[in-house]
């Protein structure tokens, strides 16, 4: 790959951008960074759980990010494009394990960083380190406010606001495979009052409905009717 693309690439990565050329170039060769093609597969290349000894950059194509509850009661899907890097935050602290399992649905051009290289280099560089905590501070706020009180919330509101705390981006389309009782459980309402407001929500074609599925052909429209 020429030179000058590589690094045009790069400097579209979350956590590189801002860095200079001439700074890229000096991390790219003592990290060994090269991008690498991957097929359309049918086995995820990341399972959930699996501990996170990599920076795993996605520089462009799709990948499917799939997620099963601690509990096992429900499972969600939704797709992510590049330019994207994969639950960073997994990298360090107590829990280093991915919280999704990640598969290839279109051809992908990735990078992966181990993690000693982040530490002996990315980590010393200014940019990248301020890039790494804005990141870690929107992980935590979106977190923070995926756990905000729903007391008073409405039920269709409290529904909306479970579902979208599920996944990571806020458009495009969205899976969620549940039983409506459990849905009823997690948003404190009758099962009858869940499965009248999926009903209106289907009418108004902002779900579609199958035997415990929910597919959002874009959760951006319904989160636009709260």
């Amino acid at each position: 790959m020429d030179i000058r693309v590589m690094y045009s690439l790069l400097t579209r990565m979350p956590l590189l951008q801002g860095i200079n050329g001439m700074e890229l170039a000096r991390i790219e060769e003592r990290t060994h960074m090269q991008i690498e093609s991957m097929p359309i597969a049918k086995i995820p290349f990341v399972q959930q759980g699996q501990h996170c000894r990599e920076l795993f950059f996605l520089v462009s194509g799709t990948i499917s990010r799939e997620t099963i509850s601690r509990e096992g009661t429900y499972l969600t899907r939704e797709d992510l494009e590049g330019p994207a890097v994969i639950e960073a935050d997994k990298l360090f602290g107590l829990h280093c394990q991915y919280g999704s399992s990640y598969q290839t649905v279109a051809e992908c051009q990735v990078i992966r960083v181990e993690k000693q290289n982040v530490v002996a280099h990315l980590l010393k560089n200014d940019i990248f380190r301020t890039n790494y905590i804005n990141m870690l501070s929107a992980e935590l706020y979106r977190q923070g406010r995926a756990a905000e009180s729903q007391k008073l919330l409405t039920a269709e509101a409290k529904m909306k606001h479970f579902i979208s705390r599920l996944f990571t981006t806020a458009t495009g389309e969205k899976y969620l495979q549940i039983k409506m009782t459990d849905l009823a459980q997690f948003v404190g309402e009758t099962r009858l009052t869940v499965s009248n407001i999926l009903n209106n929500w289907s009418s108004q074609g902002l779900v579609n409905l199958k035997r415990k599925e929910i597919i959002i052909p874009d959760i951006s429209k319904l989160k636009r009717e709260e």
